[in-house]
């Protein structure tokens, strides 16, 4: 017999097993969307941390290229062997230098390529950056003339200048070197040999003296520069304020500079040195550019280096150079404008040890970047 019994659910069971089930989906809905949030979250913060750490390395890069430029600037004589430093809580970073020797012209220049790497604190980032520096001397084009005048060398007063016994060829002394003609006739001007200046017998056995002038007196020369700033520093006279920006010192008089004084030294005005004072030395000459200002060497005074008497291109004074007794240059003495005219005396010694000094001094030597050299890998 069929049990004809009927089950009913009530409405409010049927609405509970519906809200059970949606809140069941809700919160299965927001269980993804909070994994879902972690995760995109988590990956946010792994870019972040990661941008950090690519910053730390790329500046700690950055920081071993500056310090590889600062140590070359203060040694430069530097190997290129690795440095490597600690930026504390910025990261770590290693460079080296190669050193390559290539010439411009008649000047010779070191190309140095630098590269460094940088380590994020917790070294999970690394960097790599290149720069090539020039590596050159202030003094483009060391001189080895003893006295080289632009405008002509007067010779109403005194002078003794001292050859450099091969500077026209091996075995041709060459004492002075000018644009303008030379005349021997007046004053009592006398240039010689080294040894024969040694022995005090420059005026019983000169080359040139009054009424005669020899060989060793290269004047009235075409190939003469017309300008002499950018002869010998490569930058052009109207530029001046580029040079003596790069000088070591700027001063306005001599009184200050003695044997321990080295580099270029720029003298806005008069240069006076007193009685045996002795401003370089043999190792460590000076470059001494006097502008718009006279030279004065009182009696024993000696310059080891050379003296650039310098007017600058919008001056009209007349400047001069006067050596009392024994003072002299030990060097060279490079002059843009006339000398001599003013009766005064000037004496200029070859002195290959100082030339040399002038070549291969740490003071004379200049680090500028190579524009757009620098690339990171």
């Amino acid at each position: 017999m069929m049990d004809k019994t009927a089950t009913f659910v009530r409405p409010a069971q049927q609405r509970g097993a519906m809200m059970l089930t949606a809140v069941l989906l809700l919160l299965i809905l927001v269980t993804l969307v909070t994994l879902s949030t972690g995760r995109v979250k988590s990956f946010e913060h792994k870019i972040i941390l990661n941008a950090q750490n690519y910053q730390l390395a790329f500046s700690s890069a950055e920081a071993g290229l500056a310090r590889a430029i600062s140590r070359l600037t203060e040694d430069p004589g530097w190997d290129g062997s690795e440095i490597t430093g600690t930026l504390p809580g910025q990261g770590s970073y290693s460079v080296q230098g190669v050193r390559q020797t290539i010439t411009r012209q008649s000047t010779v220049l070191q190309l140095v390529t630098l590269t460094a790497q940088g380590s994020s604190p917790d070294s999970l980032s690394n960097v790599d950056q290149q720069q090539q520096v020039i590596q050159y001397s202030v003094l483009a084009n060391p001189p080895d003339v003893p006295l080289i005048v632009a405008g002509g060398l007067g010779v109403s007063g005194n002078f003794e200048v001292v050859a450099n016994p091969n500077g026209g060829g091996e075995g041709v002394p060459l004492s002075i070197w000018t644009d303008k003609p030379v005349n021997m006739q007046s004053g009592s001007g006398t240039t010689c040999g080294l040894q024969e200046f040694s022995e005090g017998n420059c005026s019983t056995s000169p080359y040139s003296e009054k009424g005669f002038k020899d060989l060793d007196i290269l004047d009235d020369d075409a190939n003469f520069p017309p300008d002499m700033m950018e002869y010998l520093f490569n930058i052009p006279e109207p530029e001046w304020p580029t040079l003596r920006a790069d000088a070591d010192l700027r001063l306005t008089d001599c009184s200050s500079l003695g044997p321990s004084s080295t580099g270029l030294l720029w003298v806005d005005g008069d240069c006076t040195v007193n009685s045996n004072t002795t401003i370089g030395s043999p190792d460590d000459p000076v470059v001494l550019v006097i502008a718009d200002g006279n030279l004065k060497m009182n009696g024993g005074a000696q310059i080891n280096g050379m003296v650039f008497p310098f007017r600058k291109p919008t001056t009209v004074a007349d400047f001069d150079i006067d050596m009392v007794g024994s003072a002299r240059v030990n060097g060279v003495v490079a002059s843009n404008h006339p000398v001599g005219n003013s009766g005064g005396t000037y004496n200029s010694v070859y002195d290959a040890e100082v030339l040399q000094g002038l070549r291969l001094s740490d003071a004379f030597q200049r680090v500028a970047i190579v524009p757009g050299s620098w690339r990171d890998f």
